[in-house]
């Protein structure tokens, strides 16, 4: 019977580098999510198309700041107050005021309504 038990602890065990903080983490943030989602909750991932979508903004001006007509010198007030300050601070309070540190964001689990009804 042990035997037969083996295999599929093998098949889910995760190796991660125990002197790397963020390896563990990365594996116990993906173990975590893995047990969520087998539970039945979709994860809600519009928080981070907002984070991805504001990144491509910071890309954007980037690259406006980066081609702009003016030289370095002259262009440094553009791109200090369009992307290191307004955009980043942004992105930042996102992060901070309402991710949380959260692993996951899900939708409430579905509730089949027809089985309150005798």
């Amino acid at each position: 019977m042990e035997k037969n038990s083996e295999p599929t602890a093998n098949k889910n065990q995760k190796k991660a580098n125990l002197l790397d903080h963020h390896s563990i983490k990365h594996i116990l943030d993906e173990s975590v999510s893995e047990i969520v989602a087998s539970r039945g909750y979709a994860e809600d991932v519009r928080m981070s198309n907002v984070r991805l979508l504001l990144g491509t903004v910071i890309i954007a001006v980037a690259l406006v700041a980066q081609f702009y007509k003016k030289k370095f010198p002259e262009n440094r007030d553009f791109l200090i107050g369009c992307i290191y300050i307004v955009l980043n601070v942004v992105l930042q309070l996102i992060i901070f005021v309402k991710e949380k540190n959260a692993i996951l964001f899900t939708y409430p689990p579905q509730v089949n309504l027809s089985s309150f009804w005798y």
